[in-house]
């Protein structure tokens, strides 16, 4: 949403009009592709976007970490998981970390593409 940090009305609405009796937690993206390679396999992706010295919320990071045990990440190929992909320059350095803030791979935006669409 435009001039707001709500990506949407009703996340708006609860958190301007009503108590905070729970977490509403903005998450910013989530890829799914499905490709052929010796069998039929699924790629699935939910990342969270942030500037190089951008602060991950407890809120983002505990809901993060809920949905990662939560998830049969066996169901989906050996790319797949969760990750905060920290954009240093847009274009040429997008730094991926796990959950535990290690650093796992640093990508172009056209290789990000690459991995989100198995290409």
């Amino acid at each position: 949403m435009k001039d707001s940090w709500h990506n949407n009305l009703i996340g708006k609405k609860l958190n301007e009009e009503y108590a905070h009796d729970f977490s509403i937690c903005d998450i910013d993206g989530a890829v799914r592709c499905g490709y052929k390679e010796y069998d039929y396999k699924t790629r699935f992706i939910i990342y969270e976007s942030k500037y190089q010295n951008e602060k991950l919320s407890t809120t983002q990071l505990d809901t993060l970490k809920l949905l990662n045990k939560a998830i049969h990440w066996d169901m989906f190929d050996t790319h797949s998981g969760i990750f905060i992909i920290r954009i240093f320059d847009i274009e040429n350095d997008l730094r991926w970390f796990d959950l535990e803030d290690n650093l796992i791979a640093k990508t172009t935006f056209k290789e990000l593409y690459n991995i989100f669409s198995v290409k």
